[in-house]
């Protein structure tokens, strides 16, 4: 049943709930500390966020490169995430943020990658009688 669930929405819902729901800001401070060189490292509400995004979006190319039928569905849910995603970032207010157009751009490798790992998948697994 996972098999064919878009990851990238619980990037998004992750953003939904901290920005629209909670109104926590983005440059909010999450963690800070002293680097040996004498840095201080700081990591915001929206890096965090973009982090959570990123790791989704590796499990969402892991799971493109499945060739089983529960894949095609994946797909077309993953494209209706990104379409979900272009509309909020045009139209809701909160979503119009330099984060989300990220996570925005994240859904869309997600569509492209998935589509095009299950293209050269079937190319690969075609054969036709020659050999290469």
């Amino acid at each position: 049943m996972l098999r064919f669930f878009p990851f990238m929405v619980v990037a998004v819902i992750a953003y939904a709930v901290t920005v629209a729901v909670t109104g926590v800001p983005l440059a909010n401070e999450v963690l800070g500390f002293g680097l040996p060189s004498g840095t201080r490292f700081v990591l915001t509400v929206s890096e965090l966020l973009l982090a959570v995004a990123t790791i989704v979006l590796f499990f969402e190319i892991m799971n493109a490169t499945s060739a089983k039928s529960s894949s095609i569905l994946n797909h077309g849910l993953s494209m209706l995430v990104f379409i979900a995603c272009a509309g909020c970032f045009l139209l809701v207010p909160g979503f119009g943020t330099g984060t989300f157009l990220i996570i925005t751009l994240m859904a869309l490798v997600d569509v492209v990658a998935g589509y095009s790992i299950s293209i050269l998948t079937a190319r690969r697994d075609m054969t036709f009688g020659q050999s290469e």
